[in-house]
């Protein structure tokens, strides 16, 4: 009897938190899953709340510019690792193979950036990322066997630097 009543205590203390939630006018950004939460941005704030109330401040990815992101960690330890990865899905690993070979971190204007491909295959599997910090926005560009798929932000278009447009006018008449 006893379970039974703390069994029913915790479904209706979960029930309760739900309709708190919904009721608190947070909307998850992107897919089903996705633990980043929309919330009111004005026009120089550069962080994003994540569930939690914990904000992430793309700002901070201007301290990794020059350097290298298998040492900085922005792939794999950064304000935009989990969004990469949400973004890529099973594609994140072939990204940072394509990587592996790899300029640093660089910015054009508003937009950050890098590109790289992977050892010896420099023509064939090659990747880049954009990131756009006041829009919290990433593009992935992907190439395998030499043929290019584009990852995007839902709803973004980023302006892609000269450097990648050369990269990627260099990689079709490959």
């Amino acid at each position: 009897m006893r379970a039974s009543i703390l069994i029913s205590i915790a479904a209706s203390t979960l029930v309760l938190a739900a309709c708190n939630e919904t009721q608190s006018g947070r909307q998850a950004e992107g897919p089903p899953g996705n633990e980043a939460v929309a919330s009111p941005v004005g026009a120089n704030d550069t962080s994003a709340t994540i569930a939690g109330g914990q904000k992430r401040d793309w700002s901070s990815l201007d301290a990794l510019i020059g350097k290298y992101p298998r040492k900085s960690g922005l792939l794999d330890n950064s304000v935009i690792s989990d969004d990469l990865r949400k973004l890529l899905g099973p594609k994140f690993d072939v990204f940072k193979r394509n990587l592996e070979t790899q300029a640093p971190l660089q910015r054009a204007k508003s937009v950050l950036f890098l590109s790289g491909n992977k050892d010896n295959q420099g023509g064939s599997d090659a990747a880049y990322l954009l990131i756009d910090t006041r829009a919290k926005a990433l593009e992935v560009g992907l190439w395998e066997a030499g043929r290019l798929s584009t990852y995007k932000t839902r709803g973004s278009n980023i302006a892609k630097p000269e450097d990648i447009m050369n990269l990627i006018s260099n990689s079709s008449g490959s």
